[in-house]
């Protein structure tokens, strides 16, 4: 029993651990968090704040309705606190919010933990 308990606790940090390093990078540039990147039910969640801002996007946050503005050029996006996770008093949301809110780019590498979010052009036929 001992060694099944053992072996539990084993997997469980190691699954921790490799879920706490994803690695987010905004057109090529290594993004540092706090906090980093997540895993939850199956989707990776980014800072949203740190993702947007690392694509020229600006945040605003209004504590009484609960809001996010997110423009980046002209286009302004509007996003519910509730449509993320809140960590550390810090608002993560799903990567492909980032990408509707901001109009960018976004990739998940699994393999390699990562996201790539890009402000290239859509290639033709993608909307």
């Amino acid at each position: 029993m001992r060694a099944l308990l053992a072996v539990v606790v084993v997997l469980s940090v190691a699954s921790l651990a490799a879920a706490a390093d994803i690695t987010l990078l905004a057109n090529g540039k290594t993004v540092t968090s706090d906090p980093a990147p997540m895993m939850q039910d199956g989707h990776v969640y980014v800072p949203l704040r740190a993702a947007a801002e690392a694509v020229g996007g600006d945040v605003k946050y209004d504590a009484a309705s609960k809001t996010v503005t997110i423009c980046r050029g002209d286009v302004c996006s509007f996003l519910k606190q509730s449509d993320g996770i809140t960590v550390n008093g810090r608002l993560l949301v799903g990567i492909r919010k980032v990408a509707e809110a901001v109009d960018v780019q976004v990739d998940w590498d699994g393999p390699a933990q990562t996201v790539r979010i890009s402000t290239a052009p859509k290639p033709e036929g993608t909307g």
